[in-house]
């Protein structure tokens, strides 16, 4: 028994939702890694002006000082 229709519309519209989220997370996490190579702002300050949390920056910070 199905307890509610599938709607088509909706479904479409929150992939679209989705996708534009994600694209934006990932813009931020490349704009931390480049910050990070230039190495002018502070991990705080890379986490704030990005939105993203504090331990996302220190990963990525991490993986630019192996691949170094």
């Amino acid at each position: 028994m199905i307890l509610e229709e599938f709607d088509e519309e909706r479904f479409k519209k929150n992939m679209r939702e989705e996708g534009y989220e994600d694209g934006v997370n990932d813009k931020a996490l490349e704009a931390a890694e480049n910050l990070l190579r230039l190495n002018l702002l502070s991990v705080e300050q890379i986490a704030q002006v990005q939105g993203i949390p504090i331990e996302q920056v220190l990963k990525i910070k991490e993986k630019l000082s192996v691949k170094v």
